[in-house]
């Protein structure tokens, strides 16, 4: 199995950069669930980090972690979004805390999570692939400052989500829920805005939120749980459950008996947390004591917001090197070898084997006559090619 993980190696030296991507396009999108998803881009870095370089009980304690407070963030979402009736977009929310109190919560401890912060799971997982990286030293310590960047902007992104969603002023919605008033409006689809069929399901044409029901009350609070108290089963010095289980998978590894020491793990894990309040303190700067700060930058550096917006252009890049190239290949197919290999080549085969069939079906009358003349006829050609052969 330890061969397996290897093979991540070649592909480690892109991991510290893609994390680092994915967590720059999520300070710009305004999308709550893109934000999210990019969110998970960038932890997915880190996993794959992880084992590229060795460290492959740390990368998948991340994976485990990872699994928590992500499924509470998206669950957490879902819940804002149900009562936005399906909008998505986190400029109309705000102030949701007194309106959704439970689900405020949850989202709060699902950011602190994700942004690694002290004594929560993401702290502890997170922190262990960036300080193996570091023990390797060399090479390696690239992956340990593109990672403790990569923190630094999830920590501020995380609460992005969480101070804008949950604090500052209530919104229309959060003011209206406040007084039991549910917002509705005609189902559309989130991402263009046309009217969606209620016939097929989602949306539906009721707005609900997940807190109000119980059976998702519960699986947020497991969640939550996990995404608290998930990293415990792996101090540094205290106890490595994650790293005994897979001990039998990685027998022939020489990596993977070998790791920082017990005090260089805890002084990764005090830079880790510093950097992650650091995060925090920045996201609260911009959000709530000063909210025009990222519409100043914004308006002051237009190019920077559209290239992140434009996730790098690698839409755009994508469509240049593979969409447009594969299209111009497929037109090429389709003019020249469809109509002169397939339909002249082939089917001209085709055509001459039918012909070929036709005959010899012909020749297939049934009378004993016919055959008896075809088999003496064939003898008889046989006879005079040896002749000719031996004089």
């Amino acid at each position: 199995m330890s061969a397996f993980f290897a093979t991540f190696a070649w592909t480690a030296t892109a991991r510290p950069p893609f994390a680092v991507m994915a967590a720059t396009i999520a300070l710009v999108v305004t999308d709550l669930k893109k934000i999210i998803a990019y969110s998970t881009m960038s932890q997915i870095g880190y996993m794959v980090m992880g084992v590229g370089i060795g460290a492959y009980s740390e990368g998948l304690f991340h994976l485990m972690t990872h699994a928590f407070f992500k499924a509470l963030l998206f669950m957490a979402a879902g819940s804002v979004i149900g009562a936005m009736a399906n909008r998505q977009n986190i400029d109309l929310m705000g102030g949701f805390r007194k309106a959704m109190p439970f689900t405020s919560a949850m989202l709060i401890i699902g950011a602190l999570a994700l942004a690694a912060f002290p004594l929560t799971s993401g702290w502890f997982s997170k922190d262990e692939i960036l300080d193996f990286a570091a023990y390797r030293g060399g090479f390696y310590v690239i992956f340990t400052i593109g990672g403790y960047i990569g923190a630094l902007l999830t920590a501020f992104y995380a609460f992005r989500i969480g101070f804008r969603v949950v604090f500052g002023p209530p919104s229309e919605v959060a003011r209206n829920l406040e007084q039991g008033i549910h917002q509705h409006i005609e189902p559309q689809n989130p991402a263009t805005g046309e009217p969606e069929d209620t016939d097929v399901g989602f949306p539906g044409e009721k707005h609900t939120v997940a807190e109000d029901a119980w059976p998702m009350k519960i699986a947020m609070s497991v969640l939550a749980f996990g995404a608290l108290f998930g990293g415990l089963v792996q101090i540094p010095g205290v106890d490595d459950v994650v790293h005994r289980f897979l001990h039998g998978s990685f027998l022939d590894s020489s990596l993977y008996e070998q790791g920082p020491s017990t005090t260089s793990a805890y002084n990764g894990l005090v830079i880790g947390g510093l950097i992650s309040v650091l995060g925090i303190a920045i996201a609260y700067y911009a959000y709530i004591r000063n909210r025009g700060w990222t519409a100043a930058l914004q308006k002051r550096f237009p190019w920077a917001h559209d290239f992140l917006e434009k996730k790098w252009y690698f839409d755009e890049a994508i469509d240049i090197l593979v969409v447009r190239p594969a299209l111009a290949v497929g037109r090429w197919s389709n003019a020249i070898f469809e109509r002169y290999v397939v339909q002249g080549i082939v089917v001209g085969v085709t055509d001459l084997v039918r012909g070929v069939g036709v005959g010899v079906r012909g020749a297939q009358s049934g009378y004993l006559r016919s055959y008896a003349l075809l088999l003496v006829t064939g003898f008889a050609g046989l006879g005079l090619y040896f002749l000719l052969q031996s004089s």
